[in-house]
């Protein structure tokens, strides 16, 4: 039999004659009936297909797409996910077909429901469920006191570095905490015995001599230069270490010393999550390849999670202590380590996660009426001891319009005649902000042309040709009344934060009030914020706001799109028993009594 006739026979087809094989008849005749007659007892047989050697189920399905032959891309592509499921799990193609599966198939956001509950689904008792591991390194040591001053009564902590070392905490010393070289503890591991000429590994025995020679200046400097890199060194020893000295916690919090966690929003978030499941939560970041969890927004791991990294797989571990010479984070380094234990990283709830400090971070549309879990980006003591008082007396999740109020900031599309001196309320400093200035003006029908072309649905406004010089159009817009978007202009402040990719900006923007129509204009449908810069013309809008400080630049002005945002706090979830939103004290009559 040839391979085209196997081929053919797999669909039911006859082997094709050729002039070397000719057709062969039945050796006792060529009509098999004559035999019968005879009695000779010999029934033709009808030749079987190449079939008969494969399954039935297989069988069955070609016989299936013979006559449904529209149905074979569909087949295809079944066949193609069963081969990828059978792949490892940290195979290209795999990643490829689970990270496309999830976009198509995962809609909508998960409810939060679980955030006003009276009694969680999980109990979550902070100093007998949760171990926390605070990473630091020898140059931001003096990140750690302050951290623990703003985080009081956060339970059992272990703090993980490059050096080896103790903290005194407090004024009179009441509490030591010991400081864990986990970078020593990894390179003892015994897979890494023939790779200690390394080159990052010379670069942490330099470290370490440096230290150990008490030369501060030298060693400051070693770190600055180098200690992102030792960093990858420290996770997976690190929570090796935890896991050993804490196997029965429920959760497993790894975060950084300058990461502030939101107690309050924390506890009743994994209060949700059943530790006994693979749980591995974070701010994503990261291609297909490997989404790992924003280590700077703190990172989050089950009990069964740590227990499949740590007991269940040591092959894996081994496998990520040899690429923690090369690899340049450290926390995509233990994304990997749990793919290849069937770990993936859960992004339904990435949004509560912020890798931002309070002042500054974004407020979107999507996440206005949601918890929020972290802050990050808090390098000064100073900076985690602010954000550490201000946060003291939460006693409930705080929730990202929370801000707002946590930091004694009035929210300006909620109008208060008690609003902060720097909001502009005089009428005639809002009627000089908001004229337009145009030069070269060759007539005075010219200048109402203009006029009719920029205000020609509004009232309130007006126009004038020649004046205070010859051919200057000035086009202003009389002091509107409160309540309305001019009341929310706010000067030498920012609302929009610094300008990244996601921040439209307008050039040559006359006035506050055009930047102010660019941020409500249609074409923008997403803006929320805008900020005018005066000096330069330049008008940001941007899809979020931040609570912001006093800039020093004193040439901005800026303010929101108050329609918009008063239409997203209107439709701010609402459940069973809701009476509070937030510590912050936004209450259910505050969403539903905004214009």
């Amino acid at each position: 039999m040839t391979l085209s006739d196997f081929v053919r026979g797999l669909f039911g087809e006859p082997p094709i004659a050729s002039p070397s094989h000719p057709p062969q008849s039945h050796p006792q005749t060529a009509n098999p009936y004559a035999n019968i007659a005879q009695g000779s007892g010999w029934t033709p047989r009808r030749r079987r297909s190449t079939r008969r050697f494969l399954p039935r189920p297989l069988r069955r399905a070609i016989r299936f797409l013979k006559s449904n032959w529209l149905s074979f891309p569909l087949f295809a592509i079944v066949c193609f996910l069963l081969g990828a499921a059978v792949l490892p799990y940290d195979s290209t193609l795999r990643l490829g077909v689970r990270w496309n599966w999830k976009r198509l198939v995962t809609g909508g956001r998960p409810s939060e429901e679980w955030v006003l509950r009276e009694r969680p689904e999980y109990e979550v008792d902070w100093g007998r469920d949760v171990g926390v591991v605070l990473k630091t390194g020898y140059g931001t040591r003096g990140r750690v006191p302050a951290w623990f001053e703003s985080v009081r009564g956060w339970g059992e902590v272990v703090v993980i570095a490059d050096y080896e070392g103790e903290m005194v905490l407090g004024d009179g010393g009441e509490r030591v905490v010991k400081v864990y070289d986990m970078v020593e503890r990894g390179l003892e591991n015994p897979i890494l015995g023939g790779l200690l000429g390394h080159k990052r590994v010379g670069k942490y025995e330099r470290l370490t001599a440096a230290v150990g020679a008490k030369d501060e200046e030298l060693a400051g400097g070693l770190s600055k230069e180098f200690g992102w890199e030792l960093d990858a060194l420290k996770f997976i020893p690190g929570l090796e270490f935890a896991y050993q000295r804490w196997p029965d916690k429920k959760w497993y919090l790894l975060v950084d010393d300058d990461t502030f966690l939101v107690e309050t929003s924390v506890k009743r978030f994994l209060g949700h999550f059943d530790p006994e499941e693979k749980h591995y939560l974070g701010n994503a970041v990261g291609d297909f390849r490997a989404r790992f969890a924003h280590g700077g927004s703190a990172v989050i791991l089950s009990q069964a999670a740590m227990r499949a990294l740590v007991k269940e797989n040591p092959k894996a571990l081994k496998t990520s202590y040899l690429e923690s010479l090369d690899e340049v984070w450290g926390d995509r380094l233990l994304a990997k380590a749990l793919i290849r234990v069937g770990i993936y990283l859960d992004e339904r709830y990435a949004y509560l996660f912020n890798g931002e400090p309070p002042r500054r971070s974004k407020i979107r549309g999507d996440r206005m009426c949601s918890p929020i879990l972290s802050f990050h980006t808090l390098p000064q003591p100073e900076m985690m001891r602010d954000v550490g008082e201000h946060f003291r007396n939460v006693t409930e999740p705080v929730f990202w319009l929370d801000l707002w109020k946590i930091y004694g900031v009035p929210a300006p599309w909620r109008w208060d005649p008690e609003m902060t001196k720097k909001t502009i309320k005089d009428p005639k400093q809002r009627e000089e902000m908001s004229r337009i200035v145009l030069r070269d003006v060759k007539s005075e029908w010219e200048c109402l042309a203009e006029y009719n072309r920029r205000f020609r649905a509004s009232t309130g406004t007006g126009w004038a040709w020649g004046k205070p010089e010859p051919d200057v159009c000035v086009i202003f817009r009389s002091a509107p009344p409160f309540e309305s978007e001019v009341d929310a202009w706010t000067l030498d402040w920012d609302y929009v934060g610094p300008v990244d990719e996601a921040v439209y900006t307008h050039e040559n923007v006359a006035s506050a009030q055009d930047c102010m129509e660019k941020c409500t204009e249609k074409a923008f449908k997403k803006c929320i914020a805008w900020t005018w810069e005066s000096s330069t013309g330049r008008c940001h809008v941007s899809p979020w706001m931040i609570v912001g400080e006093e800039v020093k630049e004193q040439d901005k002005v800026s303010g929101f799109n108050i329609r918009r945002v008063r239409k997203l706090e209107r439709e701010c979830p609402t459940f069973d028993g809701y009476e509070t939103i937030g510590a912050g004290g936004i209450t259910a009559s505050d969403y539903t009594s905004s214009n």
